[in-house]
C-alpha cells in the first residue's frame, strides 16, 4: 500500500466513525453491507445504492425519534 491508499482508507474511516458518532452504530453496520457488495467484484447497482440510502434515512429517524 501507498501513501495515497492509505489516507484514503483513514479518509474513510473517520467519515464512517463520524457518521457513527452523529446517527449511531448503525451506520456502521450500513456501510460495512455496502463494501462487502463492492467487493465481490459485480458491485452494488443504483437499485442497491438507493436501498442503502433509504436504509439509512430510516436508521437516522429510528435515531432521531429514540
Amino acid at each position: 500500500m501507498n501513501a495515497t491508499e492509505i489516507s484514503a482508507i483513514l479518509g474513510v474511516v473517520g467519515t464512517v466513525a463520524g457518521l457513527a458518532e452523529k446517527y449511531g452504530p448503525e451506520v456502521y453496520e450500513t456501510v460495512k453491507e455496502a463494501l462487502e457488495q463492492s467487493k465481490s467484484k459485480t458491485g452494488p447497482s443504483v437499485a442497491d445504492i438507493e436501498a442503502i440510502f433509504a436504509k439509512c434515512q430510516a436508521d437516522n429517524a429510528a435515531i432521531q425519534s429514540a
